[in-house]
């Protein structure tokens, strides 16, 4: 029998890759348990791909939304006014250098509803009668300027991140749990598949 020369193309045909991956795809070791694997494999990478942006961008546009409802519902009826110190800002903080403290102090203002007086925060040194911005709300009380929509929109983003990290989280537990029922599942199979041959291939069977 002639032994063949390697060096001769003729002898690596069956080396190609188009041959090399007809028998990965014919192999005959590859149990259907592999195939559902690599499925379920891909059909979690599509998710992952897909589903997480899809997750993020849900969650943080309804935050949003949600977050700019409320705060405009907040901020209906605000409105600055100027007020005025109705007596010297002095001794708030005692022995504080003027302008290096912040205290409260009382404060007048008038509008269309009338006069009103009430505290707001004032620096230390300030002079009865200097006029002060404030905001108001509806009902004439002091309360804090508006919000805008840059807060919203941090809060948007990281409910975004957080539900697109969370969903990974969830996509990965599916994929360990899977994977791990598999093998259970493979194993029991094996034990008992082993319990049938193992005594015909050790004579047991025969003894």
């Amino acid at each position: 029998m002639r032994t063949p020369d390697p060096r001769d193309p003729r002898n690596h045909r069956k080396h190609r890759p188009g041959h090399a991956r007809a028998a990965r795809k014919d192999n005959p070791l590859r149990r259907p348990a592999d195939r559902l694997r690599v499925l379920v494999n891909v059909l979690l990478i599509v998710v992952l791909i897909i589903g997480l942006p899809l997750a993020g961008w849900a969650a943080g546009t309804l935050t949003y939304d949600h977050y700019q409802g409320i705060t405009h519902s907040q901020n209906l009826g605000k409105h600055q006014v100027t007020a005025h110190l109705t007596t010297n800002a002095s001794h708030l903080v005692p022995g504080a250098v003027p302008g290096g403290a912040v205290g409260t102090a009382p404060v007048t203002w008038t509008d269309g509803s009338g006069t009103h007086t009430s505290r707001t925060v004032v620096t230390e040194g300030q002079k009865k009668g200097t006029p002060i911005r404030i905001w108001v709300d509806r009902t004439d009380r002091i309360t804090l300027p508006p919000e805008n929509s840059s807060v919203g929109l941090i809060t948007g983003v990281t409910a975004g991140i957080v539900a697109a990290s969370t969903a990974a989280v969830l996509v990965s537990g599916a994929r360990a749990g899977f994977h791990r029922s598999l093998d259970r599942r493979l194993d029991a199979q094996w034990d008992k598949e082993w319990a049938e041959v193992e005594p015909k291939w050790s004579h047991r069977s025969d003894r």
